[in-house]
């Protein structure tokens, strides 16, 4: 289907995505690639309209209809964006992707797996990540980084319980698909990881150049 690539990056609040994707995008570019960042939830202007009411406090949602939301921004995200990008032959980095569903709705909020595993397979045009960047930080490190004066977000106000269900989750995952998701120590200063997904992205694709 494409001749782009799709990368992911998946991991809890604070382990330090958003820079990091920044910097890969530099990288990437360098090696004379066209690169595309976006995100989940969001990506299109209905997603990002919808990621506003998914993130507001005021927001009271079940976890299913939760998880049906972020599934129909995916689906809109994947028609309009990520498929038209790989056609064209760019690599698309995506901050969050379908690991989250999985890390966040299936073990952090206990969807059944199986439902989440059942709109995967009719909604997402079996797109899948070519790698899965997973940083890997457990929460009780992951917490110290949050800004002490940001104001949090409904997800981000959940309590420890919850994000160490879905870092457990997210481990689970990366254990089981290890072909797919790479675990990045994320424990480490912004240039160690930096080289460690540098030297996945060497490793996973033969256009890219260290």
């Amino acid at each position: 289907m494409n001749n782009g690539k799709l990368i992911s990056f998946e991991g809890i609040e604070g382990v330090g995505k958003s820079t990091t994707i920044n910097y890969i995008k530099k990288f990437l570019e360098k090696n004379n690639i066209d690169v595309y960042c976006t995100r989940e939830p969001g990506g299109t202007r209905f997603g990002e309209s919808i990621r506003d009411i998914l993130l507001s406090n005021k927001s009271v949602i079940s976890p299913e209809a939760e998880l049906l939301l972020i599934f129909a921004i995916r689906n809109q995200h994947i028609e309009d964006i990520i498929i038209p990008k790989l056609k064209a032959g760019t690599w698309v980095l995506c901050d969050r992707f379908i690991d989250a569903s999985f890390a966040y709705q299936g073990y952090g909020k206990k969807v059944n797996l199986k439902k989440i595993e059942s709109l995967v397979d009719n909604f997402t045009k079996k797109v899948l990540p070519d790698l899965t960047i997973f940083f890997n930080l457990p929460y009780n490190l992951a917490k110290k980084r949050f800004p002490r004066n940001k104001n949090k977000d409904r997800f981000e106000n959940l309590n420890d319980i919850f994000f160490n269900d879905v870092y457990n989750g997210y481990m689970k995952l990366a254990n089981e698909n290890k072909k797919r998701i790479k675990s990045i120590d994320a424990n480490q200063s912004k240039d160690s990881v930096q080289k460690q997904i540098i030297r996945e992205l060497t490793a996973a694709f033969e256009e890219i150049e260290q």
